[in-house]
């Protein structure tokens, strides 16, 4: 009896342990944030194929089939807001430098923005990316591309082929509050 007991406990101080070392996950963050009224998050209802043109690539169609689904948090900085503002983008900046999302590139948007863009999962097959956009005059923003087998290289190649007048449209009837990124 006394052998099950001090099993029980073990396995308890294990459990407690291992789940006070958890470290916040983005989907965490999202869940988090989805009854705060200072975030937009949604779910793009994007018609991906029409937002390139038909000369896309065997393999670059196939990388646009192997997104399954976008999700976009947004922040949208307020004068009255500054210091949540800054709380929020150091923990989002926390959790984006968790070793387990990896940085592909860092770049800039139209002298309004910075960011990066991020994937979880092995280089060649990734299971997540995610988009970082910081403005100090208009906020944050974090997209998530979640699919399966994502090649990032392609992914890469398909934005460069993607029309922005037909992203402008569609981001910007799917959430109006980003128009203003594109103009």
């Amino acid at each position: 009896m006394k052998n099950k007991s001090s099993l029980w406990i073990c396995l308890l101080i294990g459990i407690v342990v291992v789940s006070c070392d958890k470290k916040p996950s983005l989907q965490s963050y999202y869940v988090d944030k989805m009854d705060d009224s200072s975030f937009l998050i949604v779910n793009l209802p994007l018609q991906l194929d029409s937002l390139f043109s038909d000369d896309l690539s065997s393999k670059e169609q196939q990388a646009l089939n192997s997104i399954d689904k976008l999700n976009l948090l947004f922040f949208r900085s307020k004068k009255d807001q500054e210091e949540k503002y800054q709380n929020e983008l150091t923990k989002i900046s926390t959790i984006l430098s968790q070793d387990k999302y990896q940085p592909l590139m860092d770049f800039k948007s139209f002298d309004k923005a910075q960011g990066s863009f991020l994937f979880e999962g092995d280089t060649d097959k990734v299971e997540e990316g995610i988009i970082f956009l910081n403005s100090a005059k208009m906020g944050f923003g974090v997209l998530r591309i979640i699919g399966s087998d994502m090649d990032p290289g392609v992914i890469m190649s398909l934005a460069k082929k993607a029309n922005p007048d037909q992203m402008k449209k569609q981001f910007g009837s799917s959430v109006g509050v980003l128009d203003g990124i594109f103009d």
